[in-house]
């Protein structure tokens, strides 16, 4: 009867460690996914300003080309 309560508690052990495991693995994989998509913002962000850099001095350049004609 002893066995079978301590085979019982090592079981009931074992799990709760892997339970840890899978807690922390789980919470780096959101983690990791948090920190690809706050670069992803990041880079659009930067590529969004950019690119309305870009459209001004388009602007710039046709008012300049449309005043010289």
């Amino acid at each position: 009867m002893y066995l079978v309560a301590e085979l019982a508690s090592e079981r009931s052990r074992s799990r709760l460690d892997e339970d840890g495991q899978l807690r922390h693995s789980r919470r780096a994989r959101v983690l990791r996914r948090a920190r690809v998509l706050r670069r992803a913002r990041r880079l659009e962000r930067r590529a969004e300003r950019r690119l309305i850099a870009a459209w001004r001095r388009a602007a710039e350049l046709r008012d300049a080309v449309e005043s010289a004609e």
